[in-house]
């Protein structure tokens, strides 16, 4: 399969040109030159735009030629590289630094995993940062795919840590959405489904106080605070797509990483588990920022790190 670097040029050339042979033979050419450095980055939005609205158009010499480019198979393949993985939850490791400066998703055929209330927001939380919003869901509630798509994960979490039992969907649009502490899954993975598709149930496995829906939406490994993309007080997309922007999108969670080290000063009567509380953190994250044990003594002046 062609790298995404690849085909974002192709169908650009493809939509502005026509269809003649002439030019399927320079597609082709810019193909196997694979020290091209045109990359989907370099596209002006306006472009990419365009490319999206009008793919239909695109002759069926070009279908043709991109019959190998199995989407059914491998969602985005272009965006991903081909790359496929069923047991881990980021196998891209590409840094947001690294991200294309903008791109384009189509997401009109999205479809709400549930109808309620949101319950937490994406953004820091109890010392860490939380990379998704949950919703309010009763054990057994039914949880739908958020987009058409592949199912690349499904997996069962140990304990009471972390999502839980989870599922993965790679999108055609390039996003994939996780769905996390739930109770049962309906799919399995390499399953291809459709937006709105019953693809497991609600529940309260994994880190949770209670039965709700972590819902993720990423590119390329990295969470994006879904409400940029979705107005959850209707359950509705804002705009038929929606354009990811490398320093927009992630600006809450790089602002996060450049945060300043947090200090609290301990007070008379404070214990670790009473910080922890008031400062929405957990005793043991306290512990290991300020190399305290379990048998540690703070007393009033001490400086205590938050995070």
């Amino acid at each position: 399969m062609l790298k995404h670097k690849f085909r974002a040029v192709f169908v650009l050339l493809a939509f502005s040109f026509g269809t003649t042979n002439a030019q399927l033979s320079l597609l082709k050419e810019i193909e196997s030159n694979s020290g091209n450095s045109l990359i989907a980055k370099n596209i002006s939005i306006a472009e990419q735009q365009m490319l999206i609205d009008s793919l239909i158009s695109i002759g069926e010499d070009y279908e043709d030629y991109f019959d190998e480019f199995d989407e059914d198979e491998y969602p985005a393949s272009y965006l991903y590289s081909g790359e496929w993985d069923n047991s881990t939850l980021n196998p891209y490791q590409v840094g947001i630094t690294s991200l294309p400066d903008s791109f384009v998703v189509r997401c009109s055929d999205f479809f709400p995993p549930t109808e309620n209330v949101v319950t937490s927001e994406y953004g820091p939380r109890w010392g860490r940062f939380h990379a998704g919003i949950d919703l309010r869901v009763k054990v057994g509630d039914t949880i739908r795919s958020a987009f058409d798509g592949k199912v690349r994960i499904t997996k069962t979490g140990m304990g009471r840590k972390g999502y839980g039992h989870f599922v993965v969907v790679r999108h055609d649009n390039g996003l994939e959405t996780l769905y996390g502490h739930l109770s049962k899954f309906l799919v399995k993975p390499d399953q291809i489904v459709k937006a709105g598709e019953v693809i497991a149930l609600g529940g309260n496995t994994g880190r949770s106080t209670g039965p709700h829906l972590h819902f993720e939406m990423r590119f390329l490994g990295n969470a994006f605070n879904p409400r940029r993309m979705i107005d959850f007080d209707n359950f509705v997309v804002y705009n038929d797509t929606y354009t990811i922007k490398k320093q927009e999108t992630f600006s809450e969670f790089t602002a996060y990483l450049n945060s300043p080290a947090r200090y609290y000063n301990v007070k008379k009567g404070d214990t670790l588990s009473k910080i922890a509380k008031n400062n929405r953190t957990t005793v043991d994250k306290l512990q290991k920022l300020n190399r305290l044990s379990s048998s540690s003594i703070i007393r009033p002046g001490q400086r205590i790190r938050i995070f």
